[in-house]
């Protein structure tokens, strides 16, 4: 078996990239990498025994080049006796609609093709089993990735470059060089188009591929590709790592309601650094599905704001907004409820006037504690651990920021909580909440926080009661 194809049978079997009766749509354009792609995977199905699909993008640009290329493509399909679908598009309209690079449009645009048709091909089975979609990226183009989002500042994330596999996307090329799969085709005898678009240096991929990678290889080291590469498996396997953490501590800290998700500062300032950026930018993907565009800067800027005076706000892309109000930070869409709510009952009485409202209804005591006594079940009267309260308590109305921690560990905002239970909005802010700085130990009338409830090893209670009016 040649090398080249060897490579890929590794790179397929160490990824499980493909399995017998898989469907898998190849994205051939024509040029050398996608033709050797489907050449190979043409090769190994006596192995594999998938069933395929090519999908040729024309992305109307290049005119009669792009017609060639089209017809390059569906000729080569017919010898394969492999169905072939030519769709085209417009990349430059999409580019001016949505003010980005034709480049980045092109790439939008063949990935909403390529989705579009595995779906269709998974309406017509009667399989659950997805369908693949092969993609022809090579090493180079790997290290040209990691390269790019080292220049625009991405996180870790964008710097571990490309995946083998990722969601349905396969790229069995992504160990082979080029200089290996151009030399694969002339021995096999095998023709291929050249996109003149890949040329000349219009694009930004083009100039890090003729010039800066070309550099690196001649000046710096020969290895640089390898190296490159390398150390994007590492980055994102620190990546993954690094994120798995910070998820597990999120799950706890984190608070959500339909418009936006917030955390308390001293939970980050409780983290490691790297940590705390990763809670920020999964706080992000709480609230918006892509993260394409949350670069480095979005991060530390956010990393900053935590540590602000309350008030302070910065935008982020996607329409989004990031908001620190008393004790907390909070990210959501552009015109949430950012600023402290107040509250119509309370807020409009002088501080003397609460103070004696706060004195006519509450009444607190602390007592000892001995095991069996019977903790109150009612709505009026709630028992906390004495010890577990560990800085000065308010009782004040609801404000944007509040939350209360559940049973499992997890939290929820006060405005959540206060849905869920069919509390009529009118009435919600006039609703004491017993509480330190944004954490609840009691929204009165309703529920206690986990936080701060009876156990084994409670000795001392604080016992308050509420008397309504």
């Amino acid at each position: 078996m040649l090398q080249v194809q060897n490579e890929v049978r590794n790179t397929i079997a160490a990824y499980g990239m493909i399995q017998r009766g898989d469907r898998v749509i190849i994205g051939v354009s024509g040029g050398a990498d996608s033709t050797a792609l489907l050449h190979v995977l043409v090769q190994l199905n006596g192995i594999l025994k998938a069933q395929y699909r090519v999908v040729h993008i024309n992305h109307g640009i290049r005119g009669a080049e792009a017609e060639r290329d089209a017809r390059f493509v569906t000729e080569m399909c017919a010898r394969y006796h492999l169905p072939c679908r030519v769709v085209e598009v417009r990349a430059e309209q999409y580019a001016k609609k949505h003010r980005i690079s034709v480049e980045e449009a092109g790439r939008v645009l063949r990935y909403t093709v390529f989705e579009e048709e595995a779906q269709s091909w998974e309406r017509e089975a009667d399989t659950d089993k997805p369908v693949k979609v092969a993609v022809a990226h090579n090493k180079e183009d790997n290290a040209e990735t990691i390269l790019m989002q080292l220049s625009r500042g991405s996180g870790l994330k964008g710097v571990a470059g490309m995946k083998p596999v990722r969601g349905r996307i396969i790229r069995p090329l992504l160990r082979v060089t080029r200089a290996e799969i151009e030399a694969y085709l002339v021995k096999e005898e095998i023709p291929w188009c050249t996109d003149s678009t890949n040329l000349h240096d219009d694009y930004t991929r083009n100039r890090i591929r003729h010039d800066i990678l070309p550099r690196l290889v001649s000046d710096v080291n020969q290895g640089a590709v390898d190296n490159i590469t390398r150390a994007g498996r590492l980055i994102g396997e620190a990546d993954v790592y690094l994120a798995k953490q910070a998820k597990q501590v999120l799950a706890k800290a984190v608070v959500r309601d339909e418009e936006s998700a917030g955390i308390a500062q001293a939970e980050l300032d409780r983290q490691e650094p790297i940590i705390r950026t990763y809670m920020l930018r999964l706080m992000i993907g709480i609230v918006n599905r892509t993260m394409r565009d949350i670069t480095a800067k979005h991060i530390e800027d956010l990393d900053r704001l935590a540590d602000a005076e309350t008030g302070k706000r910065i935008d982020l892309p996607y329409g989004l907004e990031a908001v620190k109000t008393y004790d907390m930070l909070w990210i959501g869409k552009r015109g949430f409820t950012g600023a402290d709510r107040s509250s119509a009952r309370f807020s409009s009485l002088p501080d003397a006037e609460q103070n004696e409202f706060y004195r006519k209804h509450f009444r607190f005591n602390v007592f000892d504690y001995e095991p069996g006594m019977e903790i109150p079940t009612g709505e009026s009267v709630k028992w906390f651990d004495y010890d577990k309260i560990d800085d000065v308590m308010e009782i004040r109305p609801r404000r944007t920021g509040d939350f209360i921690t559940l049973k499992d560990g997890g939290r929820k905002t006060v405005k959540s909580l206060m849905a869920d239970e069919k509390i009529p909005a009118a009435e919600r802010d006039g609703i004491p909440l017993l509480a330190i700085g944004s954490s609840v130990l009691w929204v009165v009338g309703s529920r206690m926080s986990a936080n701060y409830q009876i156990d084994e090893n409670t000795r001392r209670v604080f016992e308050v009661r509420y008397q309504g009016e």
